[in-house]
């Protein structure tokens, strides 16, 4: 049960509580971390030794996962920080800031791999490919699509950009390991440069999932609405009291959806009546949205100056 809300307040956040969250996602990259791990050593291990240069940048596209994970780790021990005086509304930000970092990570890895293959083009060597190299890619493949599946998950129960984030990445390793392993068997039927034309769809691969993350990081910091404002317009009218509806905004945070708006009551009304009008509103607008949400609800008298629908921004150049 939510407890009341003065006008101009927030509404009290049903979360996922912050530390059981951030446990529950450390966890989570802390196991993934190890299985990367595991999976980068044994690619890297095995593609070094045969010579195979599609392997060997999986192996390095895994280490960078692993990489991820640690900066993830990091972001997250940072995300989960209190409100403080100069972060009023909480660090979770961050989590979005650390989903760029593995972006970021995803490109380097990109130019190592296209580096790479350049010089080895150049010198014209050949991989050496076994039922043993056959045997190390199908059984990374096999981990790398079970952390996809279960990461995504999580990702989404937990509403981290983190873990989903880290996912696609593992999604683009899983995919890449498909590949290395057609180019393993077009290298075996006399077709060595395969190997080659497979590592560079390796960085297509990894440049396209890093550009996914850009993107989805782009859109939360630049405070792209959360939510249609007709959904939270038609939560508040259910409310009774409420004659008018207007300057509805949204915005997301990792795990949580901040709503300010204004409503109109009749102006008679007692400070406390119209009190009780603003918390059914902030309760009614978090249960429409389905997941935690900071609701702050404005009180304004229902007379004919402030029955506006909008704010009424205007354009820079017609301020002055």
């Amino acid at each position: 049960m939510m407890k009341p809300v003065d006008a101009g307040e927030s509404a009290p956040i049903r979360d996922l509580s912050t530390p059981r969250r951030t446990a529950k996602i450390r966890q989570t990259l802390l196991v993934v971390l190890l299985l990367n791990l595991l999976v980068a050593i044994a690619k890297l291990a095995y593609g070094l030794i045969s010579g195979s240069l599609s392997m060997t940048a999986d192996g390095i596209n895994s280490l960078m996962d692993g990489a991820a994970n640690v900066v993830g780790l990091i972001g997250l021990a940072i995300a989960a920080r209190p409100p403080d005086p100069n972060h009023p509304y909480g660090h979770r930000r961050f989590e979005t800031i650390t989903a760029l970092a593995i972006a970021m990570a995803m490109v380097l890895a990109v130019i190592q791999i296209v580096q790479e293959a350049w010089h080895r083009w150049q010198a014209g060597t050949i991989p050496e490919v076994t039922p043993f190299s056959f045997a190390i890619m199908g059984g990374t493949l096999l981990v790398n699509v079970g952390v996809t599946l279960w990461e995504r998950r999580r990702g989404r129960e937990l509403r981290s950009s983190i873990l989903v984030a880290d996912a696609k990445h593992t999604a683009a390793d899983a995919l890449v390991s498909i590949s290395v392993i057609a180019g393993l068997a077009a290298v075996r039927f006399g077709f060595p440069t395969a190997d080659l034309v497979l590592a560079i769809a390796v960085a297509g691969v990894i440049t396209w999932g890093a550009w996914t993350i850009m993107r989805d990081a782009a859109l939360t910091l630049s405070d792209t609405a959360a939510a249609p404002v007709e959904v939270i317009e038609r939560a508040a009218r259910t409310v009774p009291g409420v004659r008018g509806i207007h300057n509805i905004r949204t915005r997301s945070g990792e795990g949580l959806v901040w709503v300010d708006l204004h409503i109109q009551v009749d102006p008679h009304l007692r400070v406390e009546q119209a009190h009780e009008i603003a918390s059914a509103v902030a309760a009614r607008v978090e249960e429409e949205l389905g997941q935690p949400a900071d609701v702050t609800v404005h009180i304004e008298p229902a007379t004919s100056r402030h029955l506006r629908p909008t704010r009424g921004y205007r354009p820079w150049h017609e301020e002055r």
